[in-house]
């Protein structure tokens, strides 16, 4: 994560790439926490079957 970067925002594009990285950082962020609950539900499962 860049901090204190300025943005210049001379065109649509640059808002568009903007928008893009954040849809792109958010899938990737969802992705990231369906693969620790599915972890988490094959390990708990063993557990609520006994």
């Amino acid at each position: 994560m860049r901090a204190n970067t300025a943005l210049a925002f001379d065109d649509g594009a640059s808002v568009a790439d903007l928008k893009s990285r954040i849809t792109s950082a958010r899938l990737t962020a969802a992705r990231a926490v369906n693969s620790e609950l599915v972890g988490l539900y094959w390990d708990i499962g063993p557990a609520i079957r006994e």
